[in-house]
């Protein structure tokens, strides 16, 4: 992959605060590995933590300490406060501004939109993001792009199951509200699962909210907590799952339904947000708010061979569509655009 800059290398100066283990982290690395020949990154080290208020004020500091030419760039949500460089950044989703509160609500409302606005270009990691984020900004059209992420070339069919002697649905994601963990727990409590001695496993440590209410609906021994999983140790606990479930209320774009096609496992997600749009035809889909939906879908997944092989079938079509290559040659095209 090479962009003509005129013959000369173009800098990109970035911002690289992200863990590895993060996804925003991930997909800076995906990028990053895939930069054309005549552009080099250029890490800021942006003084302070991410998700401190200051954070565009750090950046901003940074890029002027650096001086020089280039595009600022971030894998990541943050824009400089002021910069007289063009920058990009990459929207994931706008869900600070519905589940953090409200102070978090206004401050992207009043500091950042305004940033965003003085952007050069802003991506979306899924229409439906886009236009979210389109209507709450105001930015021209033309200027806020769609970016697919791509799936890490660990999560295949291929490679070693989780096999801890029973069957198991899995949910691969963090444990905040809106991920809607505890009604997936009183529909799997509902359904037909446990008597089955099919178990539901999430990532992460133990949650005691989540454990008591299992106990309370007389499922406690069912739930299982896999801990810190080191990220080569994820896939294995796709492929070993009878299913993946994950019925957030909100997401911009949904990576473990990708995963988990890419695993060669069928997905129970949400009707709503970017989920439907990200799923295609590899899915089953439900209202996450109604448990009565998620407990059908849980019984029809982990039962109907039919139905499992059509969902496999159709996560491996729509996974073609996520695809690390295109998705970086698009992004280093835009910010060669801007510069």
């Amino acid at each position: 992959m090479r962009f003509e800059t005129n013959g000369r290398n173009l800098s990109i100066l970035a911002d690289r605060r992200w863990p590895a283990e993060t996804g925003i982290g991930k997909v800076q690395a995906e990028l990053e590995a895939r930069l054309p020949q005549n552009m080099n990154i250029v890490d800021l080290h942006v003084k302070g933590r991410i998700g401190s208020p200051l954070s565009p004020l750090a950046i901003s500091r940074s890029l002027h300490r650096h001086g020089g030419e280039g595009v600022f760039f971030s894998a990541g949500f943050v824009p400089p406060l002021f910069s007289r460089l063009p920058s990009v950044v990459i929207v994931h989703d706008l869900t600070h501004r519905r589940f953090y509160g409200v102070a978090k609500r206004a401050y992207y409302d009043f500091v950042y939109r305004p940033l965003y606005r003085r952007s050069s270009a802003v991506i979306c990691v899924s229409e439906f993001t886009r236009q979210e984020f389109l209507d709450w900004s105001g930015m021209p059209e033309e200027k806020v792009h769609l970016v697919y992420n791509g799936c890490e070339a660990c999560f295949t069919e291929a490679g070693e199951r989780h096999t801890p002697g029973y069957a198991y649905v899995f949910y691969g994601g963090n444990h905040r509200s809106y991920k809607n963990l505890d009604r997936l727990i009183r529909a799997y409590a509902a359904s037909s699962l446990p008597s089955r001695g099919i178990k539901l496993v999430f990532t992460g440590n133990q949650n005691d909210d989540l454990t008591a209410l299992a106990s309370r609906l007389s499922v406690g021994g069912h739930l299982v907590f896999t801990g810190r999983l080191p990220a080569e140790e994820i896939p294995s606990f796709y492929r070993g799952a009878l299913a993946v479930a994950y019925v957030s209320l909100f997401e911009g774009f949904g990576l473990p339904i990708i995963e988990a096609y890419a695993c060669g496992v069928p997905v129970l997600t949400s009707n709503l947000t970017a989920m439907p749009e990200v799923a295609g035809d590899g899915a089953v889909l439900v209202n996450p708010e109604s448990v009565e939906e998620i407990r059908l879908g849980l019984d029809r997944i982990t039962s109907d061979e039919a139905l499992r092989k059509e969902l496999v079938d159709g996560g491996r079509k729509r996974l073609s569509d996520f695809n690390w290559d295109k998705s970086a040659e698009r992004v280093w095209q835009i910010v060669k655009d801007v510069a």
